[in-house]
């Protein structure tokens, strides 16, 4: 690829179906091509540091969609299938609803899968970044596009941090630019963010909210209370004007996907008192562990209250049916939320779904006891025979 043209390349040993004199359509949710994808790249165009961008559609819970095959790929099964020797430094992803943190931890070293050192990724649906201009900032020195030019990035010193917050300040700049010539477009980029994570920091992120999560679980006679003020936190007050949590799917009762803003989150629940001193501390660690995880990020006017460089990472946070019995709120939402498990979800869907990461780290089945973020959700909203008491029958 060069700036006006393309030139067309034999798939060698790695892609022999990808010839000269033949067209050949693999299938984009076999976790498998994309592999061998990384073997090509790292085979004929090998670098100090590597970068990869994935351009399609998703969910939050699959992505890369295949017409043909009538099937996505799974956010876990990529990291499985690919590897922890296929490593690279930097990953963009144009896709919708991916600025998850489950999604971070899952393509991070702590996991144990493919992994990267720093991911760019959109929260909600949006269009692509701005790559001519993240591009037009990457230049050698005495290049002729440098001349004159005191902002630009060497690409041979640049990092995969630099990189990252370079992606989200250009996208930033583009969003405003957008917005600036109004229309239907202005309107548009108005509920947009963007993020870059550092995933050597999203461990910690991982220990810290599991962490709040225990201490939520354990106030004793005012579990419930807990329990009903994070939902609170969650959901707003309309009658005290609050505002609900950022939530990045736009469809906040949709039951299946309830992607809220982890930062915005957690520092409302560092200063609520119904949740307890102990969760209180456990909120502004986690907090600030979050803090340290985002690199860089961007939330436009539609985003009230978005904090850069802090908010733009979201957590999984059904938030049940309004028009469900009181008992049974948030019930529906988890059922619909069966791809959010550590456990594989049967043959018709398997690897597609499950097999989260960040939900079967520091949990352990069937010991009654509360011991990650997954478990507490699990606790509250399984109305299976024993599954809310870990037994994982969700």
């Amino acid at each position: 690829m060069r700036a006006q043209s393309a030139e067309r390349l034999d798939g060698g040993t790695q892609f022999p179906e990808c010839r000269l004199d033949s067209e050949w359509e693999p299938d984009s949710a076999d976790p498998t091509q994309l592999r061998k994808f990384l073997d090509f790249g790292q085979a004929h165009f090998p670098a100090p540091r590597t970068a990869l961008l994935i351009y399609s559609h998703a969910s939050g819970v699959t992505l890369c969609p295949d017409e043909e095959a009538q099937r996505d790929m799974g956010i876990p099964e990529m990291a499985q299938v690919i590897g922890a020797e296929h490593a690279v430094d930097w990953v963009a992803l144009e896709l919708c609803n991916m600025g998850g943190i489950e999604i971070a931890y899952e393509w991070s070293a702590f996991a144990g899968g493919f992994s990267t050192e720093v991911l760019t990724a959109i929260p909600n649906a949006g269009p692509p970044l701005d790559w001519k201009r993240i591009f037009a900032r990457v230049h050698s020195p005495g290049h002729p596009a440098a001349a004159g030019r005191s902002d630009l990035l060497d690409p041979a010193a640049m990092t995969a941090h630099d990189f990252g917050r370079l992606a989200i300040e250009e996208g930033w700049k583009g969003r405003q630019a957008a917005a600036a010539r109004g229309g239907d477009l202005a309107a548009r980029v108005a509920h947009e963010a963007a993020a870059s994570y550092d995933l050597t920091q999203v461990g910690a992120v991982k220990a810290a909210v599991d962490a709040f999560a225990r201490a939520v679980a354990a106030g004793g006679a005012t579990a419930r209370t807990a329990r009903t003020a994070l939902e609170q936190l969650r959901d707003g007050d309309r009658e005290r004007g609050v505002a609900p949590v950022m939530n990045y799917c736009n469809d906040r009762f949709a039951g299946e996907r309830a992607f809220v803003d982890l930062a915005a989150l957690l520092a409302r629940a560092a200063d609520c008192a119904e949740l307890g001193t102990a969760a209180q501390t456990a909120a502004r660690t986690a907090l600030a562990a979050t803090d340290d995880c985002v690199i860089a990020s961007f939330g436009m006017p539609g985003y009230a209250g978005f904090v850069p460089g802090r908010d733009g990472a979201f957590l999984h946070f059904p938030a049940g049916d309004r028009r469900a019995q009181e008992g049974r709120l948030g019930q529906r939402a988890w059922a619909a939320s069966a791809w959010y498990s550590p456990l594989p979800h049967g043959e018709t869907h398997r690897p597609a779904i499950g097999e989260w990461a960040w939900c079967r780290d520091g949990a352990r089945r069937d010991d009654g006891v509360i011991d990650n973020w997954f478990e507490l959700l699990d606790a509250w909203y399984d109305e299976g025979d024993g599954g809310g008491v870990n037994g994982w029958r969700h």
